[in-house]
Order: structure tokens, then sequence, then C-alpha cells
């Protein structure tokens, strides 16, 4: 992350975090809020597998190790075999009974932030303190929420408690005050989005490759490989089609995750060795190269928010295939800025992909829109100083520009 301004020792926040400290997108918010000079703490259930440097972790029961994920804290046996909805109430009463609200009270937190609306949101309202963020990332709303009774519920719950709600993506703001029943004033539209200095680096590339050929035929996807929800099957099945029409086109996945050897094999089996690339976790800065380096990204899950793996792509210039889900339109504007298909449609998907590769100039004047758009829409360092003003609102603190 580039040099961030810091802000003056007397006016730094305490900010107390309750959220996934292994996932990516908890550790960037973190890694921010750090990096501008506040003091902040975050809370699991276990020791992280790794913890965030320089942010203070307090873990319930750290002598259990092991990861501090969405949900994490379940109990093996019977706990674990209750439908999600049940296992996370079980978890209100685990993390309640390990001193969520002692750990609260100790830290004496300006404002306490949680990440995941049905879940470490759920979690967080044992220790009943005020101000109290909650932030929605996709599936916790579009899906837990839409099609679960308790779920819903759970969420209603939760955001009765909390000062402020946000989320990552327009539609589900929408959906938040249409079906969960929050005021609109009480819920804010705040993407975590890409640095300036991806940004910046990404634009320097691009102008020290202008006039040399054209990007390779290359497809990749950076989704998780630990959910099913990212249909990364789906994209594999697609490149026999894409193959055969397009034999020199290749895919590249990076990531890893638990469902890496069961996609490894369907490679395989479909004959696919060659063609697809199993790149495994990738640095920022190889990830940057990556998407560069390719002509299309896919991103094709069942639900999604917004990605913040498809602004970074959007930034380096891929040209993005994605689901065509409500939350989606105000990300690609379809057959313009990119392509929608539908939801694990193999053909579909085939047919844009090879639409996208044969097209050079579809390609290069998405490329000119989605960069002004990420410019426009995806700035991380410009984002998070709009949550950064909510928080000194919500503490009843002047924020640093007041002073």
């Amino acid at each position: 992350m580039s040099a961030i301004e810091r802000v003056s020792v007397d006016n730094r926040l305490r900010i107390c975090v309750v959220g996934d400290l292994d996932g990516i997108h908890t550790q960037s918010w973190l890694t921010y809020f750090l990096a501008r000079g506040h003091d902040v703490h975050a809370i699991s259930y276990h020791t992280p597998a790794r913890p965030p440097e320089g942010v203070a972790v307090h873990a319930l029961r750290p002598a259990a190790g092991g990861g501090g994920r969405p949900g994490s804290g379940a109990r093996p046996g019977l706990a674990s075999r209750l439908p999600p909805s049940l296992q996370r109430l079980a978890n209100l009463l685990r993390y309640r009974r390990a001193g969520l609200p002692a750990a609260v009270a100790e830290i004496a937190p300006d404002v306490l932030h949680a990440h995941y609306l049905v879940e470490h949101g759920l979690y967080a309202t044992s220790a009943n303190f005020r101000p109290y963020i909650v932030s929605a990332w996709g599936s916790d709303v579009l899906v837990d929420a839409a099609t679960s009774t308790l779920n819903r519920a759970i969420a209603r719950f939760v955001l009765r408690r909390a000062s402020l709600a946000t989320a990552n993506n327009r539609h589900m703001v929408r959906e938040m005050v249409q079906q969960l029943g929050v005021a609109p004033t009480d819920v804010q539209h705040i993407v975590l989005g890409v640095s300036r200095e991806y940004i910046a680096e990404a634009e320097r590339a691009i102008g020290d490759a202008a006039g040399q050929e054209d990007r390779t035929l290359t497809i990749i996807s950076s989704r998780s490989l630990d959910s099913s929800l990212y249909n990364i099957d789906t994209i594999i099945r697609s490149m026999l089609q894409v193959r055969d029409r397009m034999p020199n086109a290749r895919l590249v996945i990076a990531g890893e995750g638990r469902l890496r050897p069961k996609l490894e094999s369907l490679a395989a089996s479909l004959g696919l060795r060659d063609t697809v690339h199993f790149a495994g976790q990738l640095s920022q800065e190889e990830l940057r190269k990556a998407f560069m380096d390719a002509s299309v990204f896919v991103s094709v899950p069942s639900s999604d928010g917004t990605s913040v793996a498809l602004l970074q792509a959007m930034a380096a210039g891929a040209f993005p295939i994605v689901s065509d889900l409500p939350s989606q339109q105000e990300l690609v504007d379809d057959g313009v800025s990119g392509l929608r298909v539908p939801v694990r449609d193999e053909q579909a998907l085939a047919d844009a992909i090879s639409q996208a590769l044969g097209d050079e100039d579809l390609r290069h004047n998405a490329a000119e829109r989605n960069r002004a758009f990420v410019n426009e829409y995806g700035v991380l360092e410009t984002n998070m100083a709009r949550m950064e003003a909510w928080y000194y609102r919500l503490a009843g603190r002047a924020p640093e520009a007041e002073l």
C-alpha cells in the first residue's frame, strides 16, 4: 500500500473490528486504518493463522488455535451438523461466553465495527456497545438473508442494533432498505476499492506497453477456491469450447483453497491440462501483472457484491465477464464495458469468452471506460476516507481536517 498521510496523535481513533481476520478484505480494511495512524484492535474467536501485522489482536480462545473465518468457533459434532443459521445462534452464545463483551469493554474503542452481517455482525451484538457499525459483503444479504427466514431475522436483529450499516454495492443497499427494513439514512454505500498505487502502477505499465502487440489469448480467474459459490468448475468446463475455437487460448486460475484438488482433477479429466494453469496464491504485484497479461477476466459466482478482484482487473485493463446479477449492473455495462452471462451457463460463458478474445476493439474501448470507472467508483483511499468520516461522526469527534 502506498504512503498514506497519518492523522495526528491527538486525533487518532481507537477502532475495534470483529471479523474474519484471515480474510483479505478484513485485513485490507484493518491495514488501511493502521496506516492512517489509528489505534486498531481486532477480536477473533481463535488466533488467526495470519494475524494482521501491527493490529492488536484479541483472541478469545488463543489456545484453541487455527483460523478466524466467518462462522469459526462452531463446535465439532452436533453443532456443526446444524443448519448455518442455527450454528450462528450457537456461535453467538460461544462468543459471549468466551468473553467478547469483556474484551470490547477492556479495549474501550471509539467505534466497534463488525464485518459480515449474519455472522460476526451477530456475534458483536453481544457486547451491547455503541457506536456499532456493521458491514455487509454480498452473500450475507443476497443469499443468506434472502433464502432463510432465520437468517433474515438475524440480519434484521443486527441492523436494529447498529448505529450504521454499510454495503459495498448499491443493489445491496436497496435490498437492505426494502427487504431488511433499514432506514435509507442508516446505510451507506462504501466500497473497499483499489489503492491509488495499484492504479498508478497499472496505468504506467499500460503506457509503457503502448504500441506493442496485443495481449495474449489468456483468460484469468482470481476468485476463491474455497467455495463452490464462485463456479470455477463452470469456467473450466467452458474452456472445452473456447479451446476448440481458439486452440492457443489458456485459462489461468490464481488462488488457493480447499477445492483446488477437485478442480485440478476436473481439468485433467476434460483433457485440459495444457489449457488450464493453476497459478496458486499470487502477491498483489504478481496478480496485477497477471491481470495485465490477460485479455479477459472471468468472475461468474452465483451471488456477488462489488468484488475488489473485479475492480483490480478493470484497472489493469483486462476485459471483464461477470454473472448477470442485479448487483453487477452498476459495475459492468453489458456489451460496452464488459459482458454479463447467466449463472452456471457454460455455453453462454464460452460464447462470451470467444467474443471478447476475438474483438480487440471491444476490449480496447472497454479498457478505457473501466479505468475511468475505477477512478470514480473504486479508489480505496477515497472510499475509506468516507468510512473514517463516519467513524469520527459516530464517535462524536471532529475529523482531522476540521481541527
